[in-house]
C-alpha cells in the first residue's frame, strides 16, 4: 500500500450527516472480552465491555439497534489488538462494501493501561475508529461460568490510539493500523499487520479532546487526528485495493468506534457522513500477490563424518522433483517432508557428492561434503557414555566416553548407553539423524539414574529413540532450569522418560522458528509411557506437562502418559492463528491430575489455571483424536476444546473433580464450518454435583453414551486415586477406573 503523510494547521471541514438513517450496534466479541478474563484488571471490573449513552445509567443492550448518540462512552476490560485477531466492544454500523464514507469524532480518553498496582501495559490497548470485512459474534450475555469467547480475525483498518509503551506514563500514539491477509474467521496463514504511528508522544490527561477522522474515497482510506485545542492536525492515507474489506463479506463492510484492553473512552459529535461515489471492485487494483520461487533445496539429514564404510546419504527436499546423485548415478523421486536414502561406499578420507535437484521449473545442484574418519570407539553400533567420560575412550565399561562424542559417532541402528549421572543437555542437529528402521538409540543403563539437567535438549534430528532417562531442571532445590525436552525433528520415539521440575513446559514438538514453513514441521513421533511434572516457570502461567504446538506435523502420538502437578496445562496442543492450522494430534490412554497445583506452590485459587487436556487451537479447525484417557482433580477444566471448531473425536474418556468443568466443547462460531464432534462412551464424575458447574456442550457435539454421575453411583469410597507403572513402564489404574476404561475402550 501507498502511504502519505501530511501536516495541516487549522483545517475546517463541512459535515453532512445522515446518521439518523443508520442502526447502531453496541456488542462486545472476541477473545478475552469474556468474564474470564482478569488479567490486569481491579476485580470490580472484571467482564465489563459495554457501551452506553451519557448521562444514561443503563448500558446499551447488545445487538438492539439505536441511533447514533451525540455522546457516549465505550469501556472494555479486556480483549486485545492482536497481530491476527481482535477483542473489543464495539459500537457499529453495516454499509454496503463499496460505500465510500465519513466517519468522524471529538475522543476524550479517560482511561489506558491497567489500573492495578505495578502492572503495565500490555501493549494490546487501543481505543478509536474502524473499518472492517467482519464483525464477531457477539459474547455471550449472561456468560456461563467460566466460558471463553472465540477469537474473530478480520481485515480492518483502525485510526486507534493504542499505548506508546509499556509503561504507566499517559502516553499513546495516533496509530494508522492495517491487518490484511485474513481469509477465514478463525485465521490462516499469511496474515500480516502494519501499524503507523503518524503522531507519537500524545499525553491523553493535556490533550485531552481529539478530533479523529476516517474517511473512505473510491480508491483510499485517509485517516486524520486534529488536537481541538491547538487545531494542529496531521494525516495519513493509504490505498484501498481488492480482496481488503471484500475478502470475507463481499456484501457490506462494518463501520464504527471501538475500544479494548483496559480502556475507557468518550465519543462526542459523532457523525458518519456517506458519501455518493461507489467503490468500483473492477477497478480498483488487487493488492500484488507475493510470488515466492521456491529454489528446490535439499538439507543433509545424514552425517558429514562418518566412521563407517557403508553409509547413506540422506537428504530432505523442499518441493516435489526428481533428486539424482551423480557420483552413484542413482535418482529418486522427492515428494515434500519425505526423506530421501541413498546408500554408498565412502572412500577413506573426503568423499564429495553432487546432487542435482529439478522440479517442474528450476534446477538447483548442491555439493555435500562426507568425511570417512578414523574412531577410537570400539564399537559404533554399542557405545557406553559417562559423565567423565573421555573423547578418545574406547566407549566400553573399562573405557567409557563422553556424551557428546558419542552422539557425533554412534552409527544408525547403534544404541548409546547411559552410565548413572547428570548429562548436560544438548542439540542434536538434521545431520545427526538415524535412518527408517535404524534408529540411533539413548538409553540409561538403570532406568532413570542418567538426568539431563542445565539446558535444554533439542532434538532436531530424525529417527533417534530416547530412553528410560530424565530431564530434570532442579537438581539443587534453586529455581527451575530449562532442562526440558524440545522435538522439532520427525519420526523419533521417547519411551518412558521423565521430565520435571523444568522452567517450562517439561516436553513440547515445536517447529523450530525460522522452519515456519509447515513442510518442516516435526511428525510422525511418538511419546510412550513417560512422565512429566511440576515443571513451573517464572510466571507461574505457562508450563505445561506436555505439548504439542506451535507448528505440529502429521502423525504424532502421545501413549500412555502421565502428566501431572504441572503450573499450568497437562496436555496442551494450542494453536497459533498465524501459523494455520496444526495436524491432528492422537492422545491415548493417558492421565492427566492435579494440575495447577507445582509442589513449590501449591495454594492457587480454585479454578484459576491447570486445565488436564488441551485440544487447541485459537478458533482453527483441527481433528485431533483423545481416547481412553483420564483427567482427575484438575483445577481448571478436564477436557476442554480450547476454540478449537474442527471435528474431533473424544471418545472412552473419563473426567473427576475438575475445579470448573469437566468437559467444555463450546459451540462454534463458525456456522459455515458444519463441524460434527465425535463424543462416545465418555464420563463427567463428580463426588457431588451440588454448587457444581455443569457440562457445556455446543450443538456441534454428537454425543453417545454420556454418562454424568456422582462417584456413588459407580463405586464406594472417594477418590484419591493413585495412578501408578508396572516394571515395564506401562501405567497401572486402580480397579474402579480400569473397569471403566476397558469396558468401550478404542483401538
Amino acid at each position: 500500500m501507498k502511504k502519505i503523510l501530511t501536516s495541516i494547521l487549522c483545517l475546517s471541514t463541512l459535515y453532512v450527516s445522515a446518521a439518523s438513517a443508520q442502526e447502531w450496534k453496541a456488542i462486545a466479541f472476541g477473545q478475552s472480552t469474556d468474564l474470564n478474563f482478569a488479567s490486569l484488571i481491579k476485580p470490580e471490573k472484571v467482564g465489563t465491555n459495554n457501551a452506553w449513552i451519557a448521562g444514561e445509567k443503563d448500558f446499551l443492550v447488545p445487538n438492539q439497534p439505536y441511533p447514533l448518540p451525540s455522546d457516549f462512552y465505550l469501556e472494555s476490560r479486556g480483549g486485545k489488538i492482536a497481530n491476527s485477531h481482535d477483542g473489543m466492544v464495539v459500537f457499529y454500523t453495516q454499509l454496503p462494501v463499496n460505500q465510500t464514507f465519513t466517519l468522524e469524532s471529538d475522543v476524550t480518553l479517560e482511561q489506558i493501561g491497567p489500573e492495578v498496582d505495578g502492572k503495565t501495559p500490555a501493549a494490546q490497548e487501543a481505543v478509536g475508529l474502524f473499518a472492517r470485512d467482519t464483525i464477531g459474534v457477539a459474547r455471550s450475555e449472561p456468560q456461563p461460568a467460566g466460558y471463553e469467547e472465540f477469537p474473530n480475525a478480520s481485515n480492518v483498518i483502525m485510526n486507534a490510539l493504542i499505548t506508546q509503551n509499556q509503561k504507566n506514563d499517559n502516553l499513546v500514539k495516533v496509530t494508522g493500523l492495517v491487518r490484511d491477509g485474513v481469509k477465514k474467521a478463525w485465521g490462516n496463514e499469511g496474515i500480516s499487520i502494519e501499524k503507523v504511528a503518524y503522531v507519537e508522544n500524545v499525553n491523553y490527561v493535556d490533550v485531552k479532546s481529539m478530533h479523529l477522522t476516517m474517511t473512505r474515497t473510491a480508491d483510499q482510506f485517509i485517516l486524520s487526528m486534529k488536537n481541538n485545542a491547538t487545531g494542529e492536525e496531521k494525516q495519513w492515507a493509504t490505498n484501498d485495493y481488492s480482496g481488503f474489506l471484500n475478502q470475507q463479506d463481499n456484501q457490506n463492510i462494518y463501520v464504527g468506534f471501538f475500544a479494548s484492553r483496559n480502556a475507557k473512552v468518550e465519543f462526542k459529535n459523532s457523525t458518519l457522513t456517506l458519501k455518493d461515489e461507489k467503490v468500483n471492485y473492477d477497478k480498483l487494483p488487487a493488492k500484488p500477490e507475493v510470488i515466492v520461487d521456491i529454489k528446490p533445496t535439499l538439507i543433509l539429514s545424514s552425517s558429514q563424518n562418518a566412521y563407517n564404510k557403508d553409509y547413506t546419504l540422506q537428504l530432505f527436499p523442499n518441493t516435489s522433483g526428481t533428486v539424482l546423485v551423480k557420483e552413484i548415478n542413482k535418482k529418486l523421486n522427492a515428494e515434500v517432508g519425505k526423506l530421501l536414502q541413498f546408500p554408498t561406499q565412502l572412500k577413506d578420507g573426503s568423499n564429495t557428492f553432487t546432487v542435482e535437484f529439478k522440479d517442474k521449473a528450476n534446477t538447483s545442484t548442491q555439493t555435500f561434503t562426507v568425511n570417512l574418519n578414523k574412531s577410537s570407539i570400539e564399537n559404533l553400533s554399542k557405545i557406553i557414555v559417562s559423565p567423565e567420560g573421555n573423547k578418545d575412550n574406547k566407549g566400553t565399561n573399562q573405557s567409557p566416553v563422553d556424551f557428546e562424542t558419542a552422539v557425533n559417532s554412534v552409527e544408525p541402528g547403534g544404541v548409546i548407553y547411559l552410565m548413572d549421572g547428570y548429562y548436560n543437555g544438548v542439540t542434536l542437529p538434521e545431520q545427526l539423524s538415524g535412518l527408517p528402521g535404524k534408529l540411533k538409540t539413548i538409553q540409561a543403563i538403570n532406568k532413570h539414574k542418567a538426568i539431563f539437567i542445565n539446558t535444554t535438549f533439542n532434538l532436531d534430528s530424525h529417527y533417534w529413540s530416547i530412553k528410560h532417562v530424565i530431564f530434570d531442571g532442579n537438581i539443587d532445590n534453586k529455581d527451575n532450569k530449562p532442562a526440558y525436552l524440545r522435538i522439532s525433528g520427525s519420526h523419533n520415539v521417547i519411551d518412558q522418560i521423565v521430565t520435571r521440575n523444568n522452567s517450562d513446559t517439561g516436553l513440547a514438538i515445536s517447529a523450530k522458528k525460522k522452519n515456519q514453513n509447515r513442510i518442516y514441521w516435526p511428525s510422525y513421533n511418538l511419546i510412550v509411557n513417560s512422565d512429566s511434572y511440576n515443571n513451573m516457570d517464572k510466571s507461574g502461567k505457562n508450563a505445561d506437562g506436555f505439548a504439542a504446538k506451535l507448528g505440529v506435523g502429521k502423525g504424532n502420538v502421545f501413549r500412555g502418559c502421565i502428566a501431572h502437578n504441572n503450573t499450568d496445562d497437562g496436555f496442551d496442543l494450542y494453536n497459533k492463528i498465524e501459523d494455520g492450522p496444526n495436524d491432528p494430534v492422537l492422545i491415548d490412554s493417558s492421565v492427566t491430575y492435579s494440575n495447577g497445583f507445582p509442589f513449590s506452590k501449591p495454594n492457587i485459587a480454585k479454578g484459576s489455571i491447570g486445565n488436564g487436556f488441551k485440544l487447541g487451537a485459537e478458533g482453527q479447525p483441527v481433528n485431533h483424536k483423545i481416547i481412553n484417557s483420564i483427567s482427575l482433580n484438575n483445577n481448571m477444566d478436564g477436557f476442554t476444546d480450547n476454540f478449537n471448531t474442527g471435528s474431533y473425536i473424544m471418545s472412552n474418556n473419563i473426567s473427576i473433580n475438575s475445579a470448573r468443568y469437566n468437559y467444555i466443547l463450546r459451540a462454534n462460531p463458525y456456522e459455515f464450518l458444519k463441524p460434527e464432534v465425535t463424543f462416545e462412551h465418555n464420563y463427567s464424575i463428580r463426588d457431588s454435583w451440588d454448587s457444581a458447574i455443569k457440562d457445556s456442550f455446543g450443538p456441534q457435539i454428537k454425543s453417545i453414551d454420556f454418562k454424568s454421575v456422582t462417584s456413588d453411583k459407580l463405586w464406594p469410597g472417594n477418590t484419591d486415586f493413585k495412578i501408578t507403572r508396572d516394571k515395564n513402564g506401562n501405567i497401572v489404574l486402580p480397579k474402579e477406573l480400569q473397569t471403566l476404561i476397558e469396558k468401550n475402550k478404542v483401538n
